[in-house]
């Protein structure tokens, strides 16, 4: 334990350098990682707002989910 002490104290000022070096390569590494980036990535999907028809029609629509923080307090 003494030996560790003595080689932390004559190396304090190379400590934080390296703490900071291996934060950077740590959030780098978690960042562009697989998984994380496969799930994160995922398309948005708009709703579609009009549609090419033959015939004359008409369509009413709800957006239920507008005003969803209201209803939840």
């Amino acid at each position: 334990m003494n030996k560790i002490r003595t080689v932390l104290t004559s190396h304090r000022k190379l400590l934080g350098p390296g703490a900071l070096v291996l934060a950077v390569i740590a959030i780098f590494w978690v960042v562009n990682s697989p998984a994380i980036v496969g799930v994160s990535a995922s398309a948005k999907e708009l709703p579609i707002y009009s549609v090419q028809r033959d015939n004359k029609a008409v369509s009413l629509t709800f957006d239920a989910a507008w005003g969803d923080v209201r209803v939840r307090q």
